[in-house]
């Protein structure tokens, strides 16, 4: 029960990757469609900047403005079978699959949240989501803890489900990605992997879920602390110490819970060749803020900034971090052991395998 309280928080919007293999043929295949929204209800603008970009990138490779009428069309040349996300005013809002087709997004006013139309992915997509949008709602509200339990293995038997079913369309990292944030099992999770048409592999969504499933090699980062210096995480783990990754901000309130369970595990184990790596995704230009918070809340381990110049999370990024808190524990031989720890689990973990 303890564990999917933990992560039942919302189904992952956008995952991305700044590394990828090299694509294959048909991940180069290249088709010329059409981005069109209908942005009624919305507080968009005319003149308001829309940017297509590859999920993962911060280069655009399409751009346009929104009319009088809360209406935009953007041609944009696009690879096919891929994963582009749809930014208004700099801000990520929608991420949609291509397949040869236009694609229309809208504002549902009733439900208050963005829809697609077009593209027979996209299509699988919605399908998807209202299957098990009325399990997620039902676990969130259900207080008998075994009939949660039941709502729980429910959930996940039909994520694992339409992964199979779709295991021959690009939908299938999506929903395996899905899988993974609701605390699938790690084995099962392998094995979902190897049904998956392997031709997807290219797919930055596909390598963010490999390079983030316990057993994996660490994940590099280099971020700038407080001071303007350059801290790079390998660094940690090469000195032989175990690193515990966090991403965080001080506006997030679970983040702000999980302080004091940081840093009774920090004083305790830090002396036992224990770090914290703390990347911040507090608001651009909120440095100082930031600052002080973790001065005066005796957050004394390593914090650098993750935020772009533009509010993007692209620190976070290669570790598939779609919200906060998130974090992800190192070994000193730089081995993904733990991630997602929560309360007193952290001290638990590192008592394990750091002795006193």
């Amino acid at each position: 029960m303890k564990k999917f309280l933990l992560i039942v928080a919302a189904i992952a919007t956008m995952v991305a990757c700044t590394c990828q293999n090299k694509p294959t043929e048909q991940a180069q295949q290249n088709v010329s469609i059409t981005f069109n929204g209908v942005l009624a209800g919305t507080e968009f603008e005319e003149g308001d900047a829309v940017e297509i970009r590859l999920s993962g990138e911060s280069e655009s490779v399409a751009q346009g403005t929104i009319t009088a009428e809360q209406l935009f069309a953007i041609e944009a040349e696009v690879e096919n079978e891929q994963f582009y996300t749809i930014y208004i005013k700099n801000r990520p809002y929608l991420e949609v699959i291509t397949d040869n087709t236009d694609i229309t997004i809208s504002f549902d006013n009733e439900n208050k949240r963005f829809k697609t139309e077009g593209s027979r992915f996209n299509n699988i997509m919605r399908t998807f989501n209202e299957k098990i949008g009325p399990l997620v709602n039902t676990l969130y509200s259900e207080q008998n803890e075994a009939e949660a339990e039941r709502i729980y293995a429910s959930l996940l038997q039909t994520i694992e489900h339409a992964v199979m079913e779709n295991r021959q369309n690009p939908t299938a990292v999506k929903m395996l990605n899905t899988f993974i944030s609701f605390g699938g099992d790690e084995g099962r999770t392998i094995e979902l992997f190897e049904l998956i048409d392997k031709k997807y592999s290219y797919l930055k969504t596909y390598q963010t879920i490999k390079n983030t499933l316990v057993g994996s090699p660490i994940i590099d980062l280099t971020l700038k602390n407080y001071e303007g210096e350059d801290v790079t995480l390998s660094d940690i783990t090469k000195s032989g110490k175990w690193v515990l990754v966090d991403f965080w901000a001080t506006w997030c309130g679970p983040c702000r819970g999980e302080i004091p369970y940081l840093v009774a595990a920090y004083e305790k184990f830090a002396p036992l060749g224990f770090e914290i790596y703390g990347v911040s995704f507090d608001k651009a230009g909120d440095q100082e803020k930031w600052h002080s918070f973790t001065q005066e809340n005796k957050m004394s381990w390593i914090n650098v900034w993750g935020t772009g110049a533009n509010g993007e999370w692209t620190a976070g990024e290669s570790f598939n971090v779609s919200s906060i808190p998130t974090n992800f524990l190192y070994s000193p031989e730089g081995v993904l052991v733990a991630k997602n720890l929560r309360g007193e689990d952290i001290e638990k973990i590192l008592a394990e395998h750091i002795k006193e």
